[in-house]
């Protein structure tokens, strides 16, 4: 009965995706590859076009876009590149360190809304695999109260698209404490807009997202993860909430969160809200490091959330992309049925996948494939999959440790990740 709800829905969610066949690429070919370090030359890359990587990173350190970053390249399984550059810690509140902490290849990352792909994402194609959701069952199905002030009839696919017309964002935590207290934050808030009508990216559809999977699971998001794609992947430098012992393995991110406090204090920054940043106590006052940046999860959430709160390392990620590539098996182990990882990886709703973005060109460059996709984090991690090459670019930084600049905002990576984009791409033979 399982396996024919898996087939319902796969045969579905097909025949809604314009390019479904397109996604198939070699997937018999890949099945279960791992990964394995390879000489550039031989895996099909110019040596010295792809050393221009170093240059674009070290000139973006250099003009203080990020004190430090991780790359890491690879193609039909081959890492040809993985390097670190700069400092994991180069600031403490402002402050320049006298002896600033080295970047390493396996710094962990606080990945910001990369959770939303690595994580939550990947939870919720594990459970369609699975056949225990459809994308297209409504959320109240398994979260009844969810269903008030427009609410009812928004479904999974909705969450995934960031059509569901739910808010992008608020300040959960100046009215919950815990997870509980924000889902029912939640459940009680009003549309912004009518479900279906628009993209806005939310942080709120993705918070759901995750109250669903443990819903469904009857697992804390952080546990039914970890249990059933890091561990049997081996990522273990994949995690929320890390032990505080972890510390010297973290990239340091911002000086408290003056960020959001600017986002409730001037209605004119980011998104308006009608609360005084002073009915909150609790604002952080010391540099993040092993902590998750974004408020929402850390006050709200306690640091595990479907929009952000994962933490990784650039190797670990790779494991995950090469599954994806793979169509869903790395070595022994099977994921998901490669017909769901193609259907959200395909366009569904105003050029959106199902959590993946496509066609991003400011920060993929100008030479990926239809076919490609992607996600970046407000920390400054990006992460770009070609299924038509094989080919993976993962770039980390810690560019909040630089400070924000003095309209508050922080620089943008976009750029260095589009040229990094295209300095892989054009030294491909």
């Amino acid at each position: 009965m399982k396996r024919l709800k898996i087939l319902l829905i796969v045969l579905a969610l097909a025949l809604s995706s314009a390019v479904f066949s397109g996604n198939m690429v070699n997937a018999t070919e890949r099945s279960g590859q791992k990964l394995s370090h390879a000489d550039p030359k031989k895996a099909g890359f110019d040596p010295v076009k792809l050393k221009g990587i170093d240059r674009a990173i070290t000139e973006a350190i250099e003009d203080g876009i990020t004190p430090g970053a991780v790359v890491l390249v690879a193609k039909d399984g081959k890492t040809v590149k993985e390097e670190a550059y700069g400092y994991a810690q180069k600031y403490d509140m402002g402050e320049l360190l006298s002896n600033p902490r080295k970047m390493k290849k396996r710094t962990i990352f606080d990945l910001a809304s990369v959770t939303k792909v690595m994580g939550t994402t990947q939870g919720i194609m594990k459970l369609v695999s699975d056949g225990e959701l459809s994308v297209n069952d409504k959320v109240s199905e398994y979260i009844p109260e969810f269903a008030q002030r427009g609410k009812e009839d928004i479904t999974i696919a909705d969450l995934l698209t960031h059509t569901s017309g739910l808010t992008p964002w608020k300040p959960t935590y100046l009215y919950a404490d815990n997870s509980e207290e924000v889902l029912s934050y939640i459940n009680q808030l009003p549309l912004e807009y009518p479900t279906g009508t628009d993209r806005r990216y939310s942080d709120f559809s993705f918070m759901m997202l995750g109250f669903l999977i443990e819903e469904i699971s009857g697992q804390k998001l952080d546990k039914y993860l970890e249990e059933n794609i890091y561990n049997p992947l081996k990522m273990h430098d994949t995690m929320f909430t890390p032990p505080e012992h972890f510390k010297h393995k973290f990239a340091a991110t911002s000086w408290g969160n003056p960020y959001e406090y600017k986002m409730i204090d001037d209605p004119n920054f980011g998104y308006y809200v009608e609360e005084s940043p002073d009915m909150f106590k609790y604002w952080r006052n010391y540099t993040l490091i092993g902590e998750v940046n974004d408020g929402n999860s850390f006050y709200g959430n306690k640091g595990i959330a479907g929009h952000a709160g994962l933490f990784s390392t650039a190797r670990d990620l790779a494991v995950l992309g090469q599954t994806m590539l793979n169509g869903g098996t790395y070595g022994k182990t099977k994921m998901y049925d490669k017909e769901v990882i193609d259907i959200f990886t395909s366009p569904q709703r105003f050029g959106q996948g199902y959590g993946w973005e496509l066609d991003k060109s400011w920060y993929m460059g100008d030479h990926y494939s239809d076919i490609a996709f992607g996600h970046t984090g407000f920390t400054g991690t990006q992460v770009i999959i070609d299924p038509k090459e094989n080919l993976q670019i993962i770039l980390l930084t810690n560019k909040q440790n630089n400070g924000p600049l003095p309209s508050g905002s922080y620089r943008s990576t976009g750029a260095l990740s589009k040229e990094v984009a295209n300095i892989v791409y054009e030294s491909l033979n």
